[in-house]
């Protein structure tokens, strides 16, 4: 029986969470010349949900069940002060958040009975408040997800942050 990995790369990399023995399946903005291992690569830029229904009916295609869902969103780099006033940049941010939960919630069928999503995220950062915000809301909808999805799947949150 194979492991079946779901990847998603909003920024940064981490190649910690990948699983040698696995069939991978990478959500990023663009090709990720540091991973070596065969995988398959679905570019989107996260703010169109059409791609990631696109992605989903891929991955119903490719995988019967779902082990992992390793969400990558490190190494963001912003100029500290202005962003937090950057109207275009906060709305991208909440537009790809809300696009994440819904894409998440569009896999639960596809869910293996014990099931585990891996975070790596950027350590917490005043400066860099929405992040901050993206991080623990979505922090917050697994921990409600875990508990909605209890009576059928065990669900593991391990975070690397």
């Amino acid at each position: 029986m194979s492991f079946n990995q779901i990847l998603i790369y909003l920024n940064g990399d981490d190649q910690s969470v990948l699983s040698t023995e696995s069939n991978k399946i990478i959500l990023a903005k663009k090709k990720m010349m540091s991973i070596n291992q065969d995988h398959t690569l679905l570019q989107t830029n996260f703010e169109s949900i059409e791609d990631l229904i696109k992605a989903e009916a891929i991955i119903r295609n490719q995988i019967f069940k779902i082990d992992e869902i390793a969400i990558i969103y490190n190494d963001i780099d912003l100029n500290m002060i202005s962003y937090q006033y950057d109207y275009n940049h906060m709305k991208k941010n909440y537009n790809v958040l809300m696009n994440i939960i819904y894409f998440i919630n569009k896999l639960i069928p596809l869910f293996n009975s014990k099931f585990s999503f891996v975070l790596s995220f950027e350590k917490d950062n005043h400066y860099k408040v929405h992040i901050n915000n993206f991080r623990m809301s979505l922090i917050k909808y697994l921990e409600s997800l875990k508990v909605d999805l209890v009576k059928s799947n065990i669900i593991n949150i391990k975070r690397s942050d």
